[in-house]
């Protein structure tokens, strides 16, 4: 072998050598995997857009260890922000639930609607399964009401108490307009219960100094929010004012209904209506209590708060 091919060899086995050497101690990029409920999100990662997010999640390297700030923006729904701390040969996955401005998310699931020792309409107590959906986080305001009806006459004064004196018709009106729906019985129960199948939403303890509840007829109901969030950040689920469901009442309905996204009777003369009123007591104030009344019937008792579908905006 003459002497140039020998030096081009070594000179070779050298680099080859230095390429195996930082190989082996550069460790490879950090990668993030994003994935957003719904997708569709655009993500800012330190002010630059590195794309959006697909339904398996948006993957992002880097090239260098340390802290990030994230933001996430879609259309109709609340800004996230957040930080991450990232090592070079590290994958950290991020998923978010997008918030929809003045609602909480809902991930529904199977629970138990219903109360195996509760009145008669509360029985027999059922698993039921249900999507993800959207409640709005406070009962519509008096002030939000009157700018969808001008002549709305309140039960009580103050935008900023909850929108009473309501018909059904009239809180399906409201809903919609906003691109909303009344929620379910179902929806509202789960929602009031959460995730530990709570008696009331803030617990399993009957406590009016955590809704209005308890008062005499003569008093009134407070203005929304006045009271500390239960449940999934909602306030007001348990007291206040009385609010409307989507469902005909159906006093049997429990014996017979769907398991799963139940709807409530396909006909019937009276409405839902949960949560109970400033007057209530203990067993009025349940989660699972469930009386009806005519659609048509205005009451200074009788208000809502509306329900989104997960699916929209998708």
């Amino acid at each position: 072998m003459s002497r140039p091919v020998v030096v081009f060899v070594l000179l070779l086995l050298v680099a080859l050598a230095a390429a195996a050497i930082y190989y082996f101690t550069i460790p490879p990029p950090g990668v993030l995997i994003v994935r957003t409920t719904p997708s569709g999100a655009e993500v800012w990662i330190d002010g630059d857009l590195r794309g959006t997010t697909p339904d398996t999640g948006l993957v992002i390297t880097f090239s260098e260890a340390g802290s990030h700030h994230i933001l996430l923006e879609r259309k109709g729904y609340v800004q996230d922000t957040s930080t991450v701390v990232l090592g070079l040969d590290e994958v950290l996955e991020l998923d978010l639930v997008l918030k929809v401005p003045g609602m909480a998310f809902i991930r529904g699931g199977e629970f138990e609607m219903g109360n195996a020792v509760g009145d008669y309409n509360e029985r027999p107590a059922r698993r039921v399964t249900l999507d993800p959906f959207y409640l709005d986080l406070k009962e519509v305001s008096v002030g939000e009401f009157r700018r969808f009806k001008p002549s709305y006459r309140p039960a009580f004064t103050g935008d900023g108490m909850p929108a009473a004196n309501i018909t059904w018709e009239e809180a399906k009106a409201y809903c919609n307009s906003k691109g909303k729906r009344l929620p379910t019985e179902a929806e509202w129960e789960r929602a009031c219960k959460g995730v530990e199948a709570d008696i009331y939403s803030y617990g399993k303890t009957y406590d009016p100094e955590r809704g209005r509840t308890g008062l005499t007829l003569r008093e009134r109901s407070a203005p929304v929010g006045s009271y500390k969030p239960g449940n999934a950040g909602l306030f007001d689920m348990s007291g206040n004012v009385w609010e409307w469901c989507s469902d005909w009442y159906g006093r049997d309905y429990y014996k017979e209904g769907e398991n799963r996204n139940p709807k409530g009777p396909a006909k019937g003369q009276q409405h839902v209506l949960r949560g109970g009123a400033w007057f209530s007591n203990a067993h009025y104030a349940r989660c699972t209590h469930r009386p009806g009344n005519i659609g048509k019937k205005r009451d200074p008792s009788f208000g809502f708060r509306c329900a989104r579908d997960f699916e929209q905006g998708r």
